[in-house]
């Protein structure tokens, strides 16, 4: 590790000597290493792997899909396999929403945040997607929506402009989190509401569970640059001029651990991954207690799980500073 790398990835608040090599195999089989920050926990995809910056126009969704046998998923059927997760994701902020916020989503993929934005009556919601087939998706079924077709940094967003910017599963993907970070900082009004997704490093599949259901080979792969961690995803929005919180949130759930611990992969595509069992038809007493257990383990497991900090994701929730950051 040297300086050069940490300034070009958004860590020179790092030191290059507190890093370490952790050898790791990617997703598509590539022997890598993620360079890994003692302190923090913070892990760093080998530059050597680094996509270009035109790689998510198209080819990202070529390669990455819901089936984990890498067969492309279309836009709207995404949109199906997400729905309920991004309801779950929609209740993270929608309290502090009305209809005269004005609203940003960076990185919007399949759009299903912004149907629930728009369902909420919000008359001025924005959306920055670099991918080419989601955004004309977005721009056709929300045609009050302004879609900027283009990464972050490429985008003239006007300046002290919205009142709340969202931005789930993308900070990952970034070359310079800080450099993202910065830019949200100058579009968004003096108090403006922030809100961050992204994968944790600490998740419980990872770290916890037996090193032998392969995890590891699934968690990784070229597409993410960054894996942070709760003091690490705190430490980059300080940084930044955000002030907030980070807590756990659990997208994969108990039943998905349970087929990975059984079957030391994953499942078939991301909409079994993501939906609960219900092992009876209901119509007894005794059927509904089954039921019921089943539900009761869910959310006891999820409970257990991000009170402990290891939920698949970490989500950052702050408002922008009133005082202005140092560039």
């Amino acid at each position: 590790m040297n300086n050069k790398i940490l300034e070009q990835s958004g860590l020179s608040h790092y030191n290059a000597d507190d890093f370490f090599a952790k050898r790791v195999r990617l997703r598509k089989g590539v022997e890598t290493v993620i360079w890994v920050h003692r302190q923090s926990g913070h892990g760093l995809l080998d530059p050597v792997e680094w996509p270009d910056e035109s790689y998510y126009k198209e080819q990202y969704r070529e390669e990455f899909s819901a089936n984990s046998d890498g067969k492309k998923v279309q836009t709207d059927k995404h949109f199906q396999i997400f729905k309920k997760i991004n309801k779950k994701q929609f209740n993270l902020f929608s309290a502090d929403l009305s209809p005269n916020t004005n609203f940003l989503e960076v990185g919007p993929s399949h759009g299903g945040i912004i149907d629930h934005v728009s369902r909420a009556g919000v008359k001025c919601y924005h959306v920055v997607e670099p991918n080419t087939e989601d955004a004309a998706y977005i721009r056709e079924k929300y045609p009050k929506s302004r879609v900027y077709n283009s990464l972050l940094e490429k985008t003239d967003l006007e300046k002290d402009c919205y009142d709340m910017v969202v931005s789930f599963e993308v900070l990952e993907h970034t070359l310079s989190p800080k450099t993202f970070l910065k830019n949200l900082n100058t579009c968004m009004k003096k108090g403006a509401a922030l809100v961050l997704e992204v994968p944790n490093h600490d998740d419980v599949l990872l770290s916890c569970y037996n090193k032998d259901i392969t995890y590891r080979d699934f968690y990784y792969h070229k597409a993410h640059i960054h894996y942070f961690t709760a003091k690490s995803l705190q430490d980059m929005c300080r940084e930044c001029g955000f002030d907030g919180e980070v807590s756990s949130f659990l997208m994969y759930p108990f039943f998905n651990h349970v087929y990975w611990a059984q079957n030391h992969g994953p499942q078939p595509t991301a909409n079994a991954a993501l939906s609960l069992p219900i092992p009876t038809s209901g119509e007894t007493d005794t059927q509904k207690e089954i039921n019921s257990f089943y539900d009761n383990v869910e959310r006891e497991y999820e409970k257990l799980i991000n009170s402990k900090m290891v939920g698949d994701c970490l989500v950052f929730k702050g408002r922008k500073e009133w005082t202005d950051i140092q560039n």
